[in-house]
């Protein structure tokens, strides 16, 4: 993969990232009420765009979730440059966002949320110190500030 273009995909997907990001928020604190559920699959996107954005800027390309996880875990957990629970909170969180689009019978709450708001917040910082300047610095300070705006934002 040539750099200008897998350097474009990966600005692409932190865009992604970022869109995500803004409907999460959306989600729990719009105009329009709150929805939980669609509010922990846009986490899950956001988390995931994030991660094949870190993979693309290192001219890997994953072809489905289940590869994304995997090839997280063989360049960024097993060299310990992501910290060793980090592919299992991303499953998790997976798990959650297919709860929230396929089993509408099951609840998702502020408290499921809540709980994964610490380690999304880190994951994502982290995977920005990683992509570095492989991203437009617009980009990386949109992220950021969405970050900060997501952990002030109230879940009740």
């Amino acid at each position: 993969m040539d750099k200008a273009v897998r350097l474009q995909a990966a600005s692409d997907e932190v865009r992604a990232a970022i869109d995500c990001m803004i409907a999460a928020m959306n989600n729990v604190a719009g105009p329009y009420g709150k929805s939980y559920a669609r509010c922990m699959s846009d986490l899950y996107y956001a988390c995931y765009h994030l991660a094949k954005a870190l993979l693309l800027s290192r001219g890997i390309a994953a072809s489905s979730h289940e590869a994304v996880q995997t090839l997280l875990a063989m360049h960024f957990v097993k060299p310990a440059a992501l910290p060793q629970d980090t592919v299992g909170r991303l499953n998790d969180l997976m798990d959650k966002r297919h709860v929230a689009d396929y089993k509408p019978h099951i609840a998702i709450s502020s408290e499921d949320v809540a709980r994964f708001r610490p380690w999304i917040a880190g994951y994502m910082r982290e995977v920005l110190k990683l992509l570095g300047k492989t991203v437009p610095a617009e980009e990386a300070g949109a992220l950021q500030r969405a970050v900060k705006d997501f952990e002030k934002i109230g879940l009740e």
